[in-house]
């Protein structure tokens, strides 16, 4: 009788009761994995390599750190950007609710790159599609273009202007807004009325938190769905406008 030689992989397997179970899933990974693609040939190696999550419908994106490498000098960032994206809806889905998460960074600025990944994530329809800035390293600005948020906090350094202007862009579909800025008396009216003097109307915003010390009071016209209002007077982490 020949003895034949078991083969043991080499790679981690996921089980298919994992994948049957699975409700949420984090994927933690620097920006340049992302960028340059180590990030989904991972997610295509063959432990993970046809893996669906079925189940899934929450998935939380942690991305971390500055680039090794100017973007400009890096090839296929843009392609890089839309086979990750592909790869995640691929995985998961039935994904309901994104949340995407910016901290860590260096001092190097890659926001064009974080928005164009984020927006290509927020192509899809999903019930959430939320932004939690914590980085010094990624000016909010960069986002401009991104719209589609149902929810932003920001909890870090960030120029009060670009906060605002986020928001603003995405009025129409804001669930939650946290925002991170003190000592800000006209807040709350630049957030109601645009640069023309017209009402911005927040139809689905249901909470709101604003940092300040001294706020006007919630204009009703433009928050008619506003059930939580959160003032905190106490001195925070996030910083003003920078002087110029």
């Amino acid at each position: 009788m020949s003895m034949r030689r078991r083969m043991v992989p080499t790679t981690p397997q996921i089980s298919e009761c994992v994948r049957a179970l699975a409700r949420s899933v984090r994927i933690t990974a620097p920006f340049a994995g992302v960028f340059g693609g180590k990030v989904t040939r991972i997610l295509n190696a063959s432990g993970f390599d046809g893996a669906v999550f079925a189940g899934v419908d929450r998935v939380w994106l942690n991305f971390y750190a500055g680039l090794t490498e100017p973007v400009d000098e890096m090839h296929n960032v843009q392609g890089e950007i839309t086979e990750f994206v592909k790869r995640v809806w691929m995985m998961f889905p039935h994904a309901e609710h994104l949340h995407m998460q910016v901290s860590l960074f260096t001092d190097s600025d890659d926001s064009q790159m974080v928005a164009t990944l984020l927006g290509a994530l927020a192509t899809r329809k999903l019930q959430t599609i939320e932004y939690v800035h914590v980085s010094s390293g990624v000016r909010i600005g960069g986002l401009a273009g991104v719209t589609g948020l149902t929810h932003i906090r920001v909890q870090d350094d960030a120029s009060l202007t670009e906060c605002l202007d986020l928001v603003r862009r995405n009025a129409q579909t804001l669930v939650e807004a946290d925002l991170g800025v003190v000592d800000a008396m006209d807040c709350l009216p630049k957030l109601t009325v645009d640069d023309s003097g017209e009402l911005i109307t927040y139809p689905k915003l249901r909470s709101l938190a604003i940092h300040v010390n001294l706020l006007p009071e919630v204009t009703a016209a433009s928050f008619p769905a506003l059930e939580t209002l959160r003032r905190t007077t106490g001195h925070l982490h996030v910083a003003n406008e920078s002087p110029t």
